[in-house]
Parts: C-alpha cells; structure tokens; sequence
C-alpha cells in the first residue's frame, strides 16, 4: 500500500510539472514592464524596425509581423537581410550619391530605402545645405525603383525641415535614443512634432528609435507613454547588447518568447516541483532497498 500511495503522488508530481510547461508555452508571454493593459495592447501594435546582426536574426524572423522592418546600417551590409523570412528589409544610405550609384544592384532585394541626414562628417556638406531638394532626389530614386522611402534626421534637422521634408517620405523616425533616459525631454519633442508631420503628410508613418542600452523596463514605459502618437518603432542595436535587444523585443513581441523563456515566469515552482520529484524518488528508491533487504533477510 505505501508503494501504491508513492506512485501515486509521483504521478501527480509529473502531471502538475507537465501542466506547468504546458501552460507556460501557450500562455502569451505577458510584459512586466507596463501595468496598464491598454498600453500593452498599444505597444504590440507598433511594427518594429531593427537594426540587424547574424545574433538577431533568428530573433527577428521569431517576433516580425508582415509590416515590421529589418534593416541594416550600410548597403556593404545587405547580405544580412538574406535570412531575413518575415517583414520588410531597409538598407540605411548616407547620401544621394551614394544610393545613385548602389542602389541599381540591390534594389530588387529591398521593399525600403532609408536616409539618415545628420549634421557631421556622414552627410555631404551639400545635402546639410539644402536638405529638402536632397529628399527630393531620395523620393524620386525610391519611385524610380518602386521602393518606400524612409527619412531619419537628427533632432535639429527634424525641427528646422521636418515639416517641409514629410510630404516626400513614407517613414519619419525620431531619433530620441540620446535622451530616451530622460522622458520629459523626449516628450517636448515627439508631442509637437508629430501633429505637425501628418498635417503635412497624412500618409507619414512616424516611428521614434530608442538604443538597445540601460533599464528596458524604462524604455518600454518611455514607448507606452509615446504610443498613441506613433506608428512604429525603431531599435538600434549593437553587438555589445544583444541581449537587452532580445529582452526589449520580447516585452515588445511576447510572442516571440521562447517556451524556456516563458517557463521564466515560474522558475520557483519549477525548481521546488522538479526538487521535490528528486527527494521522492530517493525516498521510494530507499524504501524499495529496505523492502528487498527485508526479503532477503526473511
């Protein structure tokens, strides 16, 4: 009777661990970044934009939607997006010449041609001069090709031609990933901006770019409060934070949660359950020795 009533109870120690993977691996994973569930619903409905590695791609193709964008900083690096099975690809040009003389060769591989104008030594000194004809150019080389254009000025290019530039563009990001530690800022900036971006081009889809660096727990609550104004999303990554980009894509994208990343969710009663199992099984092994023992001895 004791070995009956121990299988017993071992059979429900498996049974309630099997049910806990179960319910962890079909239960969307949700954030715990943003309590407010109408804010969540809001951020996953934001298309992502990201910049790409070899260690994200699997990442990427795991979360993207149809509309969600995988881009890459240099045309050189356009072998990347070869992977890439979901969603859009962009190739980031930093000047009208420069996207005149490679884009022929790869624009049959891309849905996206994006533009970052910024001032320094990036962006010819002729294109910071007259920004507006230079998108001019870009817009007419993205028809030309029957491409989507996308624009990513830095925050004084955005104020100063922002207005002007939107009518030419399908995609406006705001670059904010310097002062995305700093809320109040971010919002002085996004908040006017974007009323005045679709008044000048209803069509504009507006994303803000946050860096894959600090507390992602404070860049989601940063993308929730901005959400309403937004279509979308852009994360720059980087080699040295794959991992906050992977944990900031999943509280994004929590269906792109793994089952073990899900199991996360209740790694105390996993260790307690999987623990117990071991010290039942010692005690049945035990009691199984000092049955036979007692046989042999009778």
């Amino acid at each position: 009777m004791i070995f009956s009533s121990r299988r017993h109870l071992t059979i429900r120690y498996v049974l309630l661990f099997t049910g806990l993977f179960l319910f962890a691996h079909e239960t969307p994973f949700l954030s715990a970044y943003t309590s407010a569930p109408q804010q969540i619903a809001a951020i996953e409905d934001l298309w992502i934009d990201m910049r790409i590695g070899p260690p994200l791609v699997p990442l990427f193709n795991a979360a993207a939607r149809e509309n969600d964008i995988a881009r890459v900083e240099h045309p050189s690096q356009i072998g990347q997006l070869n992977e890439i099975k979901n969603g859009r690809k962009m190739v980031i040009f930093k000047s009208v010449e420069e996207t005149e003389r490679l884009l022929p060769d790869m624009a049959s591989e891309i849905d996206i041609i994006g533009y970052n104008l910024e001032h320094g030594p990036a962006t010819p000194a002729g294109e910071q001069q007259d920004p507006v004809e230079s998108i001019q150019k870009m817009r007419e080389l993205a028809d030309a090709y029957d491409l989507e254009l996308a624009f990513g000025p830095d925050h004084d290019f955005a104020l100063s031609h922002g207005v002007d530039i939107a009518p030419f563009v399908d995609i406006f990001v705001l670059q904010i990933q310097r002062q995305q530690t700093k809320p109040q800022i971010v919002a002085e900036f996004v908040e006017p901006i974007v009323p005045q971006l679709r008044e000048a081009n209803p069509d504009v889809e507006i994303s803000v770019q946050v860096r894959t660096e600090g507390d992602v727990g404070a860049i989601v609550d940063l993308i929730g409060s901005l959400s309403a104004n937004l279509d979308g999303i852009s994360i720059l990554t980087s080699p040295e934070t794959v991992d906050v980009a992977q944990e900031l894509t999943i509280a994004l994208r929590p269906n792109a949660a793994t089952p073990w990343q899900r199991l996360g969710r209740y790694s105390t009663i996993i260790i307690l359950a999987v623990v117990g199992l071991i010290l039942l099984a010692g005690v049945l092994i035990y009691r199984r020795h000092q049955a036979a023992k007692g046989v042999n001895m009778s």
